[in-house]
């Protein structure tokens, strides 16, 4: 295991149209035995960045450090890694014994250990009774499961995953999540995995790094992230449904700061009064900090329902005010309709708020 330190990587891509900064100064330091997750949408810079720790990408100026000493110059073969890629990359013509053997076979490691490693990495994984196959006889998820065995088998410093999940069907995923969570607390290597599903970050992750445009716009625990996001794009793009997010004015009223937007008025959190900031600003506030309350109650705003979907236990209503477009989530037994007018309520202590507009509008504390 290791320590992984990314000192002010900075990575830049010629073309016809210009210079294409895919990473622009990040610097991120990875405990050993950690597991963090790279997010954020296409072209955020997440798989360069995996890409220079795997020794695939040489960075246009900054340092991967490994324990310490600095391996940006070193070869993949040099820098005691194991990678999993979204193919899987398995040797259709070798068994999956073959497949698990092979690195080691080629580093000449003696037969015996490489049969130990093999069983062990084969229990380890659920997959001794698939060793006789060929990978074209297996499922997606066994196919997974080898690609891990692959990896693992070296017993590498630090392990790279990238997009490893991405071609499984839905069901299919959430039990890999569980298995690569397992997998992890039992051998406690340095993770770190890209991937641009929010969910498996949240759901995998000691800490997650999001990043957009090449540039870390977050880093924390995934409580920290989705219930203090740094910015306008962290809060909308951590979360499902996104946070909803309405525009308008701070300003002070009676000691206190007033949100104002129409036919919305809500007192802001104390914190953010504390830091007096007024003018324009973007309130947000996730589906579920929404309530259905009472016609008449004190601070109510009345809405229209639009649309109401059924998700399982749950229901997300799409709901008008004036001008405005929120999404509610309730129990799957709240059940509105289309036109329905209700009273929603949003507690102040569960609001967020943004300075300005756009997605780099920063939090107010």
């Amino acid at each position: 295991m290791a320590t992984v330190r990314l000192d002010r990587l900075h990575k830049e891509f010629r073309s016809i149209g210009g210079a294409v900064h895919a990473l622009r100064d990040l610097t991120l330091d990875i405990a050993d035995g950690e597991f963090v997750s790279l997010v954020g949408p296409s072209g955020c810079g997440k798989s360069t960045a995996l890409r220079i720790i795997a020794g695939l990408e040489t960075p246009t100026s900054g340092r991967v450090l490994f324990d310490g000493q600095d391996i940006t110059g070193l070869e993949p073969r040099d820098r005691n890694i194991a990678m999993v890629f979204q193919s899987y990359a398995l040797y259709p013509h070798m068994s999956v014994r073959q497949n698990l053997e092979y690195g080691l076979r080629k580093r000449g490691v003696p037969r015996e250990e490489r049969e130990r490693k093999v069983a062990a990495i084969g229990a380890m994984l659920q997959i001794t009774p698939l060793f006789d196959r060929r990978p074209r006889q297996l499922s997606g998820g066994q196919r997974q499961r080898v690609a891990l065995g692959r990896a693992l088998i070296r017993d590498p410093a630090v392990f790279l995953l990238d997009e490893p999940l991405s071609n499984l069907d839905a069901k299919l995923r959430v039990h890999m999540r569980a298995e690569l969570a397992a997998l992890h607390q039992k051998v406690r290597t340095t993770m770190i995995y890209v991937t641009h599903d929010q969910l498996e970050a949240m759901t995998l992750s000691d800490r997650i790094i999001v990043m957009n445009h090449g540039v870390m716009q977050q880093v924390g625990t995934p409580e920290e992230v989705y219930s203090r996001p740094a910015n306008r794009f962290v809060a909308e793009f951590i979360g499902t449904p996104s946070m909803n997010m309405i525009e308008g004015t701070l300003r002070p009223e009676g000691g206190r700061l007033l949100f104002s937007a129409p036919g919305i008025t809500v007192p802001v959190p104390p914190a953010a009064a504390r830091q007096g900031t007024t003018g324009q600003a973007t309130l947000g506030i996730r589906p579920e900090d929404i309530s259905l309350v009472p016609p008449g109650t004190p601070g109510a705003i009345p809405a229209q329902v639009t649309v109401s979907e059924l998700a399982g236990a749950e229901r997300f209503h799409f709901i008008a005010l004036n001008g405005h477009s929120v999404i509610v989530r309730t129990p799957a037994a709240t059940v509105l309709h289309p036109g329905e007018t209700v009273a929603l309520g949003l507690d102040p202590e569960r609001l967020h708020l943004f300075s300005g507009a756009g997605e780099d509008a920063a939090a107010i504390r």
